[in-house]
């Protein structure tokens, strides 16, 4: 049965929730398998079994030899090699690079049949031909994108985090740029916004918050007074004599009030809200900021705004199953999630489908800037979904016509439906 359900998983086309790919396949950078696949969480992993930082720089650099790159790396990769991260790229490397086991025998003709892939339209190759995804939504990285993107492959999620939390006059002279609002005073501020989120209205109806990195999620309840209080913190003197240099520090009920407005427009023009939750990528962060039940008080506050939760709010996953159960405007993503642990991730849809409607799960976001990486996701979320379903169907819970139903609802009903994609 199993075999049946999977067999029906793999031909499903998929619309990805997150990604963070180059907006064009001609960004692509030039470099070598080691550098490509070390860009982004693998990284992560053989740091965390003990890869000193300089030999990662030297890894990810160009000054050595691939050969020379697995001699630094080799030994952190064989404790790595079965995580999540690890199997994706491997799978990725089997399939798309015909190498079975990535490993000192094989890192060189990885490393040609890779080269290889700049002749060709590797795009189209891996997301299309070898994925099935039909769009995906590929995050803007800052607030100050032009939001050009290649919309074969992607729509936008517009980033607000430099809206809610400018880093320093170049922000603000940024906004000033792209709004064409000269910003002296709160008030000039909250118009400013309201311009940009205009403007990324306009792009797409997507916008993403990943402030968790930086500080927590919890934006308290606060009074106009005490934003407008904070804004003017920022003006502290000399500021507009060296304005572009001057670093911010800002106070919370500025930030509090500032997400609060933008929340206001978005449920004004029905647009929907994406959310970092859950663990950091990379090594060392305050994972309690990121605790999805921070979230709670916005939820109550703005029921019209579709909050679109990531990366399974791992390892809050409990949390975040019983945030959607209670609220219609909650959504789960799991975006991420298949690869951070698959079997915490088979678990959680398993526990998340008896807990709340399926309707409300995203079954899949890559959530990578290699590529190659996206395919091996999409390959471990497909075994992961059709493994639990069929758990399901061997347990009597619905019969293997349901299965297939809420499956592809998972990979593409839901988010065509969440993200009112035609």
């Amino acid at each position: 049965m199993i075999r049946d359900i999977y067999d029906y998983v793999k031909r499903l086309s998929i619309i990805d929730t997150h990604e963070h790919l180059p907006f064009f396949e001609k960004q692509r950078q030039r470099n070598d398998v080691i550098a490509e696949f070390l860009t982004h969480y693998l990284s992560s992993d053989l740091v965390s079994a003990g890869l000193p930082g300089g030999d990662l720089s030297k890894a990810r650099g160009n000054g050595l030899s691939v050969e020379e790159k697995w001699e630094l790396i080799g030994d952190y990769w064989e404790a790595c090699r079965y995580t999540g991260y690890a199997r994706a790229l491997e799978v990725a490397a089997r399939d798309i690079y015909g190498v079975e086991h990535i490993c000192k025998d094989t890192i060189t003709a990885l490393n040609d049949a890779y080269q290889k892939s700049f002749h060709e339209d590797h795009y189209h190759k891996i997301l299309k031909e070898y994925s099935n995804i039909q769009i995906s939504i590929v995050d803007s990285r800052d607030t100050w994108s032009d939001m050009k993107h290649d919309k074969k492959y992607f729509m936008l999620a517009n980033r607000i985090n430099s809206l809610i939390r400018p880093t320093g006059g170049g922000d603000l002279e940024a906004l000033e740029e792209l709004t064409g609002v000269t910003i002296s005073r709160f008030e000039d501020y909250l118009s400013a916004c309201e311009k940009r989120i205009g403007q990324f209205f306009e792009c797409s109806r997507i916008l993403k918050l990943s402030t968790a990195y930086n500080s927590s999620l919890h934006f308290p309840r606060v009074t106009r007074q005490e934003a407008e209080e904070g804004f003017h913190k920022l003006f502290h003197s000399g500021y507009y004599i060296d304005r572009r240099e001057r670093m911010f520090c800002c106070d919370p009920a500025f930030t509090s009030y500032i997400l609060r407005f933008i929340l206001g427009l978005a449920q004004e023009k029905g647009m929907v809200v994406q959310i970092h939750t859950g663990l950091q990528e990379g090594n060392g962060n305050l994972l309690a900021n990121s605790d999805p039940s921070n979230l709670n008080e916005l939820f109550l506050d703005f029921p019209g705004v579709t909050f679109d939760i990531f990366h399974m709010g791992y390892p809050f996953q409990g949390h975040l199953g019983a945030l959607c159960k209670m609220f219609p405007n909650v959504f789960a993503d799991m975006c991420w999630a298949h690869i951070i642990s698959p079997v915490a991730a088979r678990r959680t849809l398993s526990e998340w489908l008896e807990l709340f409607p399926y309707t409300k799960i995203c079954g899949f976001g890559g959530d990578y800037e290699p590529v190659d990486g996206v395919y091996g996701h999409q390959y471990i979320a497909r075994c992961n979904i059709a493994e639990v379903l069929s758990d399901k169907v061997e347990a009597g819970l619905f019969d293997d016509e349901a299965a297939c139903r809420i499956a592809r609802a998972l990979l593409y009903d839901n988010p065509k439906k969440i993200f009112g994609l035609e």
